[in-house]
């Protein structure tokens, strides 16, 4: 179903589009291929159906001064499509007007309330001028593409968790990086990556999970409150890769610069392979129960204690 963008107007013609304005809500699950440039409008996606409300964006500048520009309010699930060799663009005002006092979200330049994909052979930059670059109130999977996030808070996150399958991810977060904080399930709240380009530079923490942080591969390059050589306030969390409850890693090419410790549980940590390259103002490796390490290249550069746990196997 296409849609078009004219800067400020649309033209769509479908029996689940309303448009008003500069503003398309879908009230369909379908596909929907959207093209052009919006200069301050929204799609707004709002469904009682339960198939996948699938969004392809093929060469869009969504732009919106006082809202998310993507704002998925409800739906059973909902994907967005990165069309092969286009760039697409999201960006949002620094300052949300809210119908009422009391209401904070949306919260994200592209929101949602909703399980959230993005997949693609294109790119997508997100510009979080208010608060977060990319966020989902459920999980939040990123299958591949091309994706880069600058944001005033976190750059990428996922309440109930965070896959990243495979892309090239670029993070410029003033708050967290990639982040999951489910604190009410304790199935919740993880990270998990499969593979990938991955580089986040953030003032809080690079990588953060409520639970469990498990990476099998990929090149990573992290930063974290301004890197090893930096102070940070004892209530800013600044750690390359943080799980609370475990952080366990396979494989993978690690470039870790933290102003806390690199790699952090509270529970365990276990690497089983992977080369490490780290520098941080804190730990290198610190697990309050256990640290175990089964293989790998680990080359701590500067610490305060380079492998520390309660038990190092």
């Amino acid at each position: 179903i296409p849609i078009v963008l004219n800067g400020d107007t649309i033209t769509a013609e479908n029996a689940g589009i309303t448009v008003d304005g500069s503003k398309v809500t879908l009230t369909s699950a379908g596909t929907y291929s959207i093209t052009g440039t919006l200069s301050d409008g929204q799609i707004i996606v709002d469904t009682d159906d339960k198939e996948v409300v699938r969004l392809v964006l093929s060469g869009v500048d969504i732009r919106n001064t006082t809202s998310a520009p993507i704002n998925i309010i409800k739906a059973e699930k909902t994907a967005i499509e990165l069309v092969e060799n286009t760039e697409n663009f999201i960006t949002d005002g620094e300052t949300y007007v809210f119908e009422t006092p009391d209401e904070n979200e949306p919260n994200a330049a592209i929101f949602s309330k909703s399980d959230l994909t993005i997949f693609g052979s294109g790119s997508l930059a997100v510009n979080g001028n208010f608060n977060d670059g990319i966020s989902s109130k459920d999980g939040l999977i990123i299958a591949s593409g091309t994706i880069s996030v600058n944001s005033v808070d976190d750059g990428i996150r996922g309440k109930d968790y965070v896959v990243i399958k495979d892309g090239n991810i670029t993070i410029s977060a003033q708050g967290d990086g990639l982040k999951s904080d489910n604190e009410e399930d304790t199935t919740k709240g993880f990270i998990s990556i499969d593979t990938g380009v991955i580089n986040i530079s953030a003032g809080g923490d690079a990588i953060t999970a409520q639970t469990d942080v498990t990476v099998l591969g990929g090149e990573i390059a992290l930063t974290a409150g301004g890197g090893s050589d930096n102070q940070v306030d004892e209530t800013v969390s600044a750690k390359g890769i943080k799980g609370i409850a475990s952080v366990d890693i396979e494989s993978g090419t690690y470039t870790i610069n933290s102003a806390d410790d690199a790699i952090h549980a509270n529970g365990s940590i276990t690497i089983n392979n992977g080369t490490f390259n780290i520098a941080s103002g804190d730990d290198g490796m610190h697990a309050d129960t256990a640290l175990t390490i089964n293989g790998g290249s680990i080359d701590v550069a500067n610490s305060y204690e380079g492998l520390e746990s309660a038990v190092i196997t």
